[in-house]
């Protein structure tokens, strides 16, 4: 008996040490950096970058600029650019961020936020979509990297956008507001700052 109270014991410790883990993670409420301004970038290959609606996937490489980061914060604004992109499988597309960004939350949520009147327009071929502000959206995965690098990978999903051409070979069903598009990364990215500042989420 007092074998199995021991044995017990010990594992509600390990419970408790692991609750701990868990609680400190969650309870993250700032992205940090050992001197300010700071700023970081990230870059993903060909097809790491999947934007995905009723009419199939837009595939790109993405670039991306963290920052500039100028106190503890609990959010960062990261700028995106995409280049070599290919929607649907065989068309060569473009994304034009029309001074769009994304803010990411220690809470692992992300805001898509837009100057007033504009939105992200993607075209391919006959075909276009709009992405206005919109959000929180979940989830993005964040975690600390090195001591001077953080990693971010998207599962976005319920992104709402606009389909504003859909023309001949164009794979939509029709143009109009839609919803439930996705946003993942294959592999999580790893931004590094610029200056070799320390950068933490906690």
């Amino acid at each position: 008996m007092i074998s199995k109270l021991k044995t017990l014991g010990i594992a509600l410790v390990a419970v408790l040490a692991m609750s701990a883990v868990v609680a400190s993670a969650a309870s993250a409420t700032n992205f940090t950096a050992s001197t300010y301004p700071t700023s970081a970038t990230a870059t993903s290959p060909l097809g790491n970058d999947d934007f995905s609606t009723e009419a199939g996937s837009v595939e790109c490489k993405g670039h991306f600029l963290v920052g500039p980061l100028t106190a503890a914060a609990p959010t960062v604004t990261v700028t995106p650019t995409y280049s070599e992109c290919e929607a649907f499988g065989f068309l060569n597309a473009t994304v034009n961020m029309n001074g769009c960004d994304y803010t990411f939350n220690v809470n692992e949520s992300v805001t898509v936020d837009c100057p007033a009147g504009k939105s992200i327009v993607i075209v391919a071929g006959t075909c276009e979509t709009t992405i206005g502000a919109q959000g929180p959206l979940n989830t993005v995965d964040l975690a600390n990297n090195t001591e001077t690098s953080i990693s971010a990978k998207a599962n976005v999903t319920g992104i709402a956008y606009t389909v504003t051409k859909d023309g001949i070979g164009c794979p939509f069903s029709g143009t109009g507001a839609k919803t439930g598009a996705s946003y993942t990364q294959a592999n999580a990215v790893i931004a590094s700052s610029t200056n070799k500042a320390k950068i933490h989420i906690g």
